[in-house]
C-alpha cells in the first residue's frame, strides 16, 4: 500500500494524535483533528491545483462542527438498544448484590460450578444433625474481610490465623442471633495458621458448640464442611478425606479433602460422620491423583494444635 493510500484510511485516534502545547504555566494535551474520509476527499479536491499560498497551509484547517454530528443514515447503522429482559436481568442481579449472602458480581457466583454446591447445601441442611452443627458455626469478621470459625464452648472460637491477622479487632456472629460480639485472640500460631478467640457471650442460654474428635479422619471417610464461602453463609458441603499430604513451607502434613472449598471457607470445621471436628480448613490447592491434577481443599488436623485448646 502506498503512502497516499495509507493517508486515506480512516483510523481511530491514538497516542500519536496528541501533541503537547504550552498554555502559560500549564501543560495541556490537545488532540489533532480527525475528520471523515468523505470530507477529507472533498477538501482535498477543492484544494487540488492551488498554490501553497492559496491553500493557506500555515493556517490550521478547522472542520465544521456539523462534521461530528450523526445523520439519519449513520443512525440506522447504530446497534439496536438492549432488550427489556437484559435490562431486567441486570437490575435483578444488582438487587441481589445488596443481599448479604451474595457478592456483587453475579456470574462469578452463579455458574455451573457453584450452583451444584448450593443445591447440595440445601439438601444436607434438611437433615437434623447438619442443622445442629450449623448452629455452632460462626461468621468471623475483621476490617480485612470475613471468614469462618466454630464455637467450642464457653465463648471460645476456633479459626485460622490469617482470617483475623489483618484487623485490629474481631467480631463473631452466631447464625441464630442478630447481634455480633467482639472477640479477642487468646492463642495463635501463625506458622500453623490457627487462632483461638474468646468472646464474652452475654446471653442467658447456652450456645451450641462442636466437639473435637479423638481420632484423625481415616482415608476415604465421609466428611462435612460448614462455612461461609463466597459471601454466602451457613453452607454445608459433603466430601471425603483423601489423606495426609505434605506442603512446601509446612513442618507437618495437612489433610487433603475431596470437597468443594472456596474463599470464605477458611476456619470451617471438617466434621466426621459423628459430627466431631477432625480438622480446620485453611487453603485450597492441587494434588496429583491417578495421573491427573485434582483440585482439593486443605485442612489442619486437630492433633497438631490440641495442646493450644482451652481445658474442658
Amino acid at each position: 500500500m502506498s503512502d497516499e493510500q495509507d493517508k486515506r484510511r480512516p483510523r481511530r485516534p491514538g497516542a500519536a494524535d496528541y501533541q503537547d502545547t504550552e498554555a502559560g504555566s500549564e501543560r495541556t494535551k490537545q488532540p489533532n483533528h480527525v475528520v471523515s474520509l468523505d470530507h477529507y476527499r472533498q477538501t482535498r479536491a477543492e484544494l487540488h491545483g492551488q498554490s501553497p499560498a492559496e491553500r493557506n497551509e500555515e493556517e490550521p484547517w478547522e472542520p465544521d462542527p456539523e462534521d461530528f454530528l450523526w445523520d439519519e443514515e449513520e443512525e440506522e447503522d447504530a446497534p439496536p438498544p438492549r432488550s427489556p429482559w437484559i435490562r431486567r436481568t441486570v437490575l435483578i442481579a444488582l438487587a441481589l448484590a445488596l443481599v448479604g449472602n451474595i457478592i456483587a458480581f453475579w456470574p462469578q457466583i452463579y455458574n455451573f460450578q457453584t450452583l451444584p454446591f448450593l443445591s447440595k447445601s440445601k439438601e444436607l441442611s434438611s437433615r437434623a444433625d447438619i442443622q445442629d452443627y450449623k448452629r455452632a458455626v460462626v461468621a468471623v469478621g475483621t476490617e480485612g474481610g470475613k471468614g469462618t470459625g466454630f464455637h467450642l464452648q464457653n465463648g471460645y472460637i476456633l479459626t485460622n490465623y490469617h482470617v483475623i491477622e489483618d484487623g485490629p479487632f474481631t467480631l463473631i456472629k452466631f447464625p441464630e442471633h442478630d447481634r455480633s460480639w467482639e472477640a479477642v485472640t487468646v492463642a495463635s500460631d501463625p506458622a500453623l495458621d490457627i487462632a483461638i478467640l474468646k468472646a464474652e457471650l452475654d446471653v442467658t442460654e447456652s450456645l451450641p458448640g462442636i466437639a473435637l474428635a479423638d481420632e484423625p479422619a481415616a482415608e476415604g471417610s465421609t466428611i462435612y464442611i460448614i462455612g461461609n464461602p463466597l459471601q454466602f453463609t451457613q453452607i454445608a458441603a459433603e466430601g471425603t478425606a483423601i489423606g495426609l499430604v505434605r506442603l512446601t513451607g509446612r513442618a507437618a502434613p495437612v489433610l487433603a479433602l475431596n470437597a468443594p472449598v472456596y474463599p470464605g471457607n477458611s476456619g470451617s470445621p471438617v466434621l466426621n460422620e459423628e459430627g466431631r471436628a477432625v480438622a480446620v480448613v485453611f487453603a485450597t490447592g492441587q494434588i496429583r491423583q491417578d495421573g491427573e491434577s485434582k483440585d482439593v481443599g486443605y485442612a489442619i488436623p486437630i492433633d497438631q494444635f490440641r495442646d493450644m485448646l482451652p481445658p474442658g
